[in-house]
């Protein structure tokens, strides 16, 4: 079985366009023509005034520019600092990637257990990348109790998002399977509701490595 394995750089991907309310000073579009534009020192100014006010799309946007070094200076601590306030104020894309770089330890310490229940969170939401290597880590049993019929839940989830990983992963792991726990993960998935999240704080804050 397969993850769906990205770069962090493409994990943290800009989603620019997303609406977001207005701050007291910019605006998301005049944010977007910033960053657009190649003005990286002035969608800094913009995207972090919007993140210090608590928007999750800016706070994401904020973790990528940290990032990728536009507009400031690289910086994992602050990658992972703002990236973990977007996942905590119900951001998928941010769930997704905080719980990625505690399965690959990038910028805190690994821990597969943490990983799982950011994924978790994504899944929840409908995220289709974080429902396929949720799938596989409950197929391998990492970081959490191996359960094929919960994996198989998952990967269903995903490839009906569109997850070409999480079809094949599907196929392989339900040729291990009975029937009947291939049906009780399909009713699973049939009956699967997402779970929208505004704000989260039931995690240790994370200790941050260079």
């Amino acid at each position: 079985m397969t993850k769906t394995v990205q770069c962090f750089a493409l994990v943290l991907c800009l989603c620019l366009l997303s609406v977001s309310s207005a701050s007291a000073e910019y605006t998301q579009q005049e944010c977007d023509k910033f960053y657009f534009s190649a003005q990286y020192d002035e969608a800094y100014q913009c995207i972090s005034s919007m993140a210090s006010e608590g928007d999750p799309q800016s706070q994401f946007n904020l973790a990528v520019l940290y990032h990728l070094g536009q507009g400031v200076e690289k910086d994992t601590s602050k990658t992972i600092y703002w990236l973990t306030r977007a996942a905590e104020n119900g951001h998928p894309n941010a769930q997704f990637g905080v719980g990625a770089a505690y399965e690959a330890g990038f910028g805190v310490e690994k821990d597969l257990a943490v990983a799982v229940k950011w994924y978790t969170m994504a899944a929840n939401q409908g995220h289709a990348a974080a429902q396929t290597n949720l799938g596989v880590m409950y197929g391998n049993g990492e970081g959490v109790e191996r359960n094929s019929i919960e994996a198989l839940k998952w990967f269903r989830l995903a490839a009906s998002g569109g997850s070409s990983k999480a079809r094949r992963n599907a196929e392989v792991l339900s040729q291990h399977m009975t029937d009947e726990e291939i049906l009780e993960a399909d009713t699973l998935a049939a009956t699967w509701e997402p779970i929208m999240t505004e704000h989260i704080d039931m995690l240790p804050k994370p200790s941050v490595h260079k």
